[in-house]
């Protein structure tokens, strides 16, 4: 992957992470979304306001699909508030999991990635909440959404 694939890739992850941070401080949660990068730099965010997790997030598993389908996402992101698996983390078990995948990694046999980002939501003494965002943990796996038509 070039310098500039993972130049944009980062920025698409910062943005996530922020915007995941921003709702965790307002919400003690977040629910979970959809960002995208097309092929002409313009980033695509979906939400929607179900509040079971694991039909929101299926909901945006089809939206990505379906706009995967058009063939110009360089790259997607689908993101939830999610207990990190033990096996990947001692002390904090509250994370943000980010499913990343990018056109630049298609021909790859392990081509996308989970990033789990532990956190800790605090509090300071006047009651204003802040997250503690810990070192990310990748794990790589084989792209779902993003791939070759073969």
């Amino acid at each position: 992957m070039s310098n500039k694939e993972d130049e944009k890739a980062l920025k698409l992850l910062e943005k996530v992470v922020y915007k995941a941070q921003e709702s965790l401080e307002k919400n003690s949660t977040f629910q979970p979304f959809l960002m995208l990068l097309s092929d002409t730099g313009k980033i695509e965010t979906y939400e929607n306001e179900i509040e079971d997790n694991t039909k929101s997030y299926a909901l945006l598993e089809e939206k990505a699909i379906n706009r995967i389908k058009k063939n110009d996402i360089d790259i997607m992101i689908l993101a939830v508030d999610t207990e990190i698996p033990e096996n990947f983390v001692e002390n904090i078990s509250s994370g943000i999991r980010i499913h990343l995948e990018e056109k630049s990694q298609i021909n790859k046999p392990i081509g996308a990635r989970f990033l789990y980002v532990p956190y800790e939501l605090c509090q300071t003494t006047r009651n204003e909440r802040f997250v503690k965002l810990h070192m990310p943990i990748p794990v790589g796996l084989p792209a779902e959404y993003i791939k070759s038509s073969e």
